[in-house]
C-alpha cells in the first residue's frame, strides 16, 4: 500500500472547508447515530486542523511548533475554553506536599521502564484550589511534546510522617518524572 500525500488546501477543495473526516470503527458511528450523540464521535476537523470529538470536549491533536524550531505533534487540553486575556494558559497543576522538615510526599508508580517514583497526589484538590482562588506557587511549561500550555505549581505546607516521602534532593537523584522534578525545581525546594 503506497500513501497518497495531499496538501490541505487540496484536502479542502477535495471535501469542503468544514468537512470532519470520522476517524470512529464502524459500530461506533452506528451506535452513536443510532443515540443522535454524533458530536461524540471523534475525526479530523479540516478547518481546526486537529484530532477532537465534534462537540470540542476534552483534549485534541495537533502539530505546533517546538521551541527549538521544528514540529511536532501535541495534546491540547481544554481547547474548547478560551484562553484567558492575560497571562498564561494553565492545562494542569502539580501540588507538592511539604512537611515541617523540609520532606516532600511521594510514592512509587508504575513507569515504562518500571517503578518510578513521583509525587503522591495531594489531599488539596483542583476544585478547592479554584474556590479560593489561589494563585500558583510556580509556573512551568508543559512538555512540549505532549501537552501545549503551562502547568501551575502550588506548594502545600502540611504535617505527615518522614516516612511517607523524601527530601527533595534524594528525590531528584532517584525520580525520572519529569513533571515531578520541575515542580520541585520551580518551587525551590532543592536550594534547601
Amino acid at each position: 500500500m503506497s500513501l497518497r500525500f495531499m496538501r490541505l488546501e487540496e484536502a479542502r477543495t477535495l471535501l469542503g472547508g468544514d468537512a470532519f473526516i470520522l476517524l470512529e470503527p464502524e459500530d461506533v458511528i452506528a451506535a452513536k447515530t443510532a443515540e443522535q450523540k454524533e458530536p461524540e464521535l471523534w475525526g479530523f476537523d479540516l478547518s481546526s486542523k486537529r484530532i477532537q470529538r465534534g462537540d470540542c470536549r476534552f483534549h485534541a491533536a495537533g502539530v505546533v511548533a517546538h521551541p527549538a524550531g521544528y514540529h511536532v505533534a501535541a495534546i491540547i487540553e481544554e481547547y474548547g475554553t478560551e484562553a484567558p486575556a492575560e497571562g498564561p494558559r494553565i492545562v494542569n497543576q502539580v501540588v507538592v506536599d511539604v512537611n515541617p522538615r523540609g520532606i516532600i510526599r511521594v510514592r512509587t508508580a508504575k513507569g515504562l521502564n518500571g517503578q518510578i517514583w513521583e509525587l503522591k497526589p495531594s489531599f488539596l484538590t483542583t476544585a478547592a484550589l479554584r474556590r479560593s482562588r489561589r494563585a500558583p506557587d510556580a509556573l512551568t511549561e508543559t512538555h512540549p511534546h505532549r501537552v501545549v500550555g503551562t502547568t501551575a505549581i502550588f506548594r502545600n505546607d502540611i504535617e505527615f510522617p518522614d516516612t511517607q516521602g523524601m527530601t527533595p534532593t534524594a528525590f531528584v537523584a532517584q525520580s525520572t518524572d519529569s513533571r515531578s522534578i520541575a515542580a520541585v525545581a520551580k518551587l525551590g525546594l532543592l536550594s534547601t
